[in-house]
């Protein structure tokens, strides 16, 4: 009797223990380290601005085609992890460069990974090469669905992302804050005109304004990413804005543009035609402005920029959610 009570006490301390083991089994497998170069999580929230070009250009027709939404957002998705792959192949291969310093990164990192020999920098480099050739597909069929523009928007992207991390240009480690602003770029204006398009088959200034806050936040993810790995990047020679400004002003730079995106919020629910319901997406503010009253300026670790990234992220997704429901209850004027 004793022995089975004692069986059936320490239950959920086996399951643990076996969901652990099974989480660690993953993260030792070639998936799992895969899953972690990807980065699904800031792929998602790269996208984010796309759905809401989308779902503004269903609002406005005040119906949705779901055909073309999937392909504008397999497109981006896509890219967004082709983007996270080649990233991390050229991260590691600036820091073989003869005049990097001896770096390494967070343990499990797609850095070190690298660095430990259990992952081959030319298999990151075929995965990014294949996942931006697969993206290539849907803009194709979605020209042929709704016109030649979202061709135009697509390359343009492709052009933006390609030219930050690969030779010769490689803009994003020339610093003077290109990488970000090219990110902000491809995956805010260019993607909110591609899922608006693709909806509407008309351009129109609306999804961009709407789509704008989001945008910041989608950039934001990886900002916060660049303050996690600021330390790295400046002995690598990858002149991220914190490697230029300082983790501490950069830190502050976040929280500002952070605070920036909800008031764009605000003043897009004044200034456009967009329903009064969208401020919903205010609701997330202390979501997002919280983490920065747990950081200190003078101690921003890596610990302390993903905790950043992984809440950023959140907040890009709940506010898109929102947002996304205001549009649906919603008519247009």
């Amino acid at each position: 009797m004793t022995n089975q009570a004692t069986n059936t006490e320490s239950t959920p301390s086996v399951l643990r223990r076996l969901r652990r083991e099974s989480g660690r089994r993953l993260e030792n497998t070639l998936l799992g380290a895969m899953i972690r170069v990807l980065r699904p999580d800031v792929a998602l929230a790269l996208t984010l601005p796309a759905v809401i070009g989308t779902a503004v250009g269903a609002w406005t027709l005040g119906a949705v085609n779901w055909i073309t939404l999937a392909f504008a957002l397999l497109a981006i998705f896509v890219s967004a992890l082709g983007f996270q792959s080649l990233t991390a192949y050229q991260d590691y291969e600036q820091s073989r460069r003869p005049d990097a310093k001896p770096s390494t990164d967070l343990p499990g990192s797609p850095f070190a990974l690298q660095q430990q020999g259990e992952l081959q920098p030319s298999l990151l480099l075929n995965v990014g090469a294949l996942l931006f050739a697969a993206a290539t597909l849907w803009p194709f069929w979605l020209a042929l669905l709704t016109g030649w523009p979202v061709l135009f928007f697509g390359a343009v992207s492709f052009l933006i992302m390609i030219g930050a991390v690969l030779p010769p240009v490689h803009f994003a480690y020339r610093g003077y804050g290109l990488g970000e602003a090219g990110i902000f770029v491809a995956f805010g204006p260019l993607a909110l005109l591609t899922g608006y398009y693709a909806q509407t088959s008309q351009v129109s200034w609306l999804p961009v304004m709407a789509g704008m806050p989001i945008a910041l936040l989608a950039t934001l993810v990886v900002m916060s990413q660049n303050l996690a790995t600021a330390r790295r990047d400046w002995l690598i020679g990858k002149r991220t804005l914190p490697v230029m400004l300082g983790t501490a002003r950069a830190l502050d730079l976040n929280a500002a543009l952070t605070f920036t995106a909800y008031a764009g919020i605000l003043a897009v629910t004044i200034l456009t035609r967009m329903p009064l319901w969208y401020l919903a997406g205010l609701a997330t503010l202390p979501l997002a402005m919280g983490t920065y009253a747990d950081i200190p300026r003078a101690e921003v670790t890596p610990e302390r920029g993903y905790a950043l990234r992984t809440a950023m992220v959140k907040a890009a997704f709940w506010t898109t959610v929102l947002c996304v429901a205001a549009l649906f209850i919603s008519r247009p004027g």
